[in-house]
């Protein structure tokens, strides 16, 4: 399981996030050293091919222990925050250029992140391991020593910017105190008909794929249908604020949820990636359920261009009523 270690002093702080690495360089160099070893006395492989495996499973081994090492440093004196691998360091941030700190999930598991003020929603940088549920007492713990640590170093000392009061909004439709987050649900409605079209049009078609095997068949004929429902249900999904009530309201195909604005814990950012390559940055709430004591993760809206993700959180945080003109922004989220 992914911890993350730490060290408070008065005027310093030291994160270790990616111990995690250090446990699997460990576990790779002894079953890879096995295997190797393992061929070598059952195949036969020469002595100098061994030496040259082990040598790069022995450097591998170190290299992935080393990042394990990776850790990041900040300095209350200097007023720097740096990330240094291998005791050199390799990135250094003035504490008045860091924007804030903020959850973020990553494959399928979240973690804190630290981000600049000129790039606000970009990769950020990771100041803590990933954790898949909020129980876990290592997250709750880094929740209660660390990130307190962080706003008394980092963020006690600089200004508060006002926010401006939002009277036009951009990706919400207000009809009576009720603020609809907007959507484009009809592209999706559209494009769902088309792939839930495919499935008859090829049961109609005997001679399809009669060469391949049945299970090839059955998801080339059936995996649209499945894709295009789920995006057709899109159309009937909507999320909305009222503000004369303080509630949000979830509606979907399965019915309709609402939830307290009290019970609403905060934005979850999710950056998305396919192979890779960035497909794009969601904004979901985490809101609690008094009723089973749980977290419901409730998508809003997803955006390509990070800039505006954090103009719809200024939004919904309007809607919220969490600040007004004369508030300030939060560093810690």
């Amino acid at each position: 399981m992914a911890k993350t270690k730490w060290t408070i002093e008065a005027d310093n702080l030291t994160i270790y996030p990616s111990l995690i690495a250090r446990t699997l360089s460990i576990i790779y160099f002894i079953a890879a050293s096995a295997l190797i070893i393992t061929l070598f006395i059952n195949q036969n492989i020469p002595l100098g091919s061994l030496i040259n495996y082990e040598i790069f499973i022995l450097v591998t081994s170190l290299v992935l222990f080393g990042v394990g090492g990776r850790h990041i440093f900040f300095d209350g004196i200097n007023q720097i925050m740096s990330v240094k691998v291998f005791g050199i360091a390799i990135k250094n941030i003035p504490f008045n250029q860091i924007g804030k700190v903020t959850s973020y999930s990553v494959a399928g598991s979240y973690c804190y992140k630290i981000f600049t003020a000129a790039y606000s929603h970009g990769r950020g940088i990771a100041i803590s391991a990933g954790y898949s549920k909020a129980t876990d007492q290592n997250l709750i713990a880094y929740q209660q020593e660390v990130l307190p640590k962080i706003d008394q170093l980092v963020f006690a000392s600089q200004p508060l910017i006002a926010k401006p009061v939002i009277y036009d909004f951009k990706y919400f439709k207000e009809e009576n105190g009720v603020y609809k987050v907007k959507s484009d649900r009809v592209a999706s409605l559209i494009f769902g008909i088309l792939l839930i079209g495919v499935t008859p049009l090829i049961l109609n078609t005997p001679d399809f794929m009669s060469n391949d095997s049945d299970i090839k068949r059955i998801l080339v004929t059936y995996f649209p249908l499945v894709i295009g429902l789920v995006l057709a249900s899109t159309f009937f999904r909507s999320v909305r604020f009222d503000k004369n009530s303080r509630q949000i309201i979830h509606k979907s195909i399965t019915g309709l949820k609402v939830y307290s604005y009290n019970d609403f814990i905060r934005f979850l950012i999710v950056r998305k990636t396919t192979n890779l390559i960035y497909s794009g940055t969601e904004i979901k709430a985490e809101i609690y359920l008094p009723e089973t004591k749980k977290v419901k993760v409730l998508f809003l809206t997803s955006f390509w261009k990070t800039k505006k993700v954090q103009r719809f959180i200024d939004e919904t945080n309007t809607i919220l009523g969490k600040y007004h003109a004369d508030s300030s922004a939060s560093k810690m989220e």
